[in-house]
């Protein structure tokens, strides 16, 4: 009959015991669970923490405790009470919500565990609010919650000490205190991180929301910069275009000069309209002005454009007829830009007496206009840079050939905005294939 009591004891040990055992793993989930989430603000974490750790694992209370350095104060972060086994006048609890206390108050026991780094314990309230509260008030609080015992951890990340947490276990008896041993050994660290956790995605929200307006400061600067240049330089070039075709008698080194200058011009002010375009799409203020257009009629139009510069470099430039119409709703001044700039990209990187050709294919409700040179082609590495705003390639800046970088990211952009999109194929050395992919307008036949 004692071997039986004895061996029905063990197992209701056992048993209490592995109930503990599953309580601190429950919890420790449920601690992971809240570090994990997308919660960003300590203060919520904190209360979150705090909260799980009385309910799983039936702590009297938990308070958390963080140093704030601008203030030089410890100040209180989160405060989790039992509330079915501590019944306390509320004034007490406002007051234990509003402690803080000063980092160089060398005789408060949480400053002493924050300086030392190390675990201390206190059968005594009033060790860790003695500049705050009255030794009675302490005692009150203790007694009517009939808190026996505090544990008072620093939590510390990357060697820094960052504030404190205090535990008050419930009673110390067998099975319970081992393993409330364990699980307050274990919350600091888990809490550190949290806490840690929720710093970095503070700074990180914070960095964004900076780089955010600094992004907005700058389209606004690059928005009125533009312009307040576009002016100017349209007044330039009409004074250049007067000198120089109403103009009889200037010195041909003059002349000269002057289309220099006139040509620059001309850069100038493309540049500053493919600035002004760009800040109009990533502030979605680049309006559309749809209409059904003939796409044949509007490439033949930049082809037409550019064969002066095809022929100035002994191109073979060759645009290959469709033999029905080929309709789009698009706005034409956009998709003449789109074609002015992959169009011209090729004439520019094909060498002298190189070919440069175009044609058009249809697939399902899509049209395809494939652009194709034999210029020197990119290399593979350089691919992923193509659409970027300002990218220049290598093979680009090795043949000193004059650009910005931002034709093909415009021409991209103004594609998607029809609905289309522009693929690539090159190989260094063998050329390079543009596809403009747009859809085909709906018509009544």
């Amino acid at each position: 009959m004692d071997k039986t009591s004895h061996v029905t004891e063990e197992l209701y040990k056992k048993n209490l015991e592995l109930a503990e055992r599953n309580k601190t793993l429950s919890l420790l989930r449920k601690i992971d669970e809240i570090i994990l989430s997308s919660v960003t603000d300590i203060d919520q974490i904190a209360h979150q923490i705090a909260d799980a750790a009385v309910a799983g694992a039936g702590f009297k209370a938990v308070y958390i405790m963080l140093i704030n350095k601008k203030e030089k104060l410890l100040i209180p972060q989160a405060v989790s009470l039992d509330k079915s086994t501590i019944e306390i006048d509320s004034s007490l609890i406002r007051a234990i919500y509003s402690l803080k206390v000063n980092l160089n108050d060398s005789d408060n026991l949480i400053i002493k565990t924050i300086n030392e780094r190390k675990l201390q314990k206190t059968d005594k309230m009033y060790d860790l609010f003695k500049s705050l509260l009255t030794e009675e008030a302490c005692k009150k609080i203790q007694q009517s919650a009939a808190m026996k015992l505090f544990h008072i951890y620093p939590l510390v990340i990357r060697s820094e000490p960052i504030g404190a947490i205090i535990v008050c276990p419930k009673e110390q008896v067998e099975p319970f205190f081992v393993f409330q041993e364990d699980l307050i050994q274990r919350l600091p660290n888990v809490v550190s991180i949290a806490i840690d956790n929720a710093l970095l995605y503070q700074k990180i929200d914070q960095a964004n929301t900076r780089l955010k307006e600094l992004d907005k400061l700058k389209d606004e600067f690059v928005s009125l910069a533009s312009h307040e240049l576009r002016t100017p330089l349209t007044a330039i070039k009409s004074y250049l275009w007067m000198v120089l075709n109403q103009s009889k008698n200037i010195d041909p080194q003059i002349r000269s000069y002057l289309d220099i200058a006139s040509q620059e011009t001309e850069h100038l002010i493309k540049l500053v309209q493919n600035m002004l375009t760009i800040s109009k799409i990533e502030s979605q203020r680049l309006e559309l002005t749809l209409k059904n257009l003939d796409l044949y009629e509007m490439v033949k139009l930049a082809y037409d454009t550019l064969k002066i510069n095809a022929d100035e470099k002994h191109i073979i430039f060759t645009l290959l007829p469709y033999p029905e119409k080929l309709i789009v709703n698009g706005d034409k001044e956009k998709i003449s830009e789109i074609f002015e700039n992959i169009i011209g990209n090729a004439i520019k990187y094909t060498p002298e007496n190189g070919t440069v050709s175009i044609h058009f294919t249809t697939e399902k409700n899509k049209v395809i206009i494939h652009v194709a040179d034999s210029g020197p082609g990119i290399a593979k590495e350089n691919m992923a840079k193509l659409f970027q705003k300002f990218s220049r390639l290598e093979e680009g800046k090795q043949n000193r050939t004059p650009g910005t970088g931002l034709g093909l990211y415009i021409s991209k952009q103004i594609v998607e905005l029809h609905k289309g999109s522009i693929k690539v194929e090159s190989e260094a050395g063998k050329g390079t294939t543009f596809t403009v992919h747009l859809p085909l307008a709906q018509t009544n036949s």
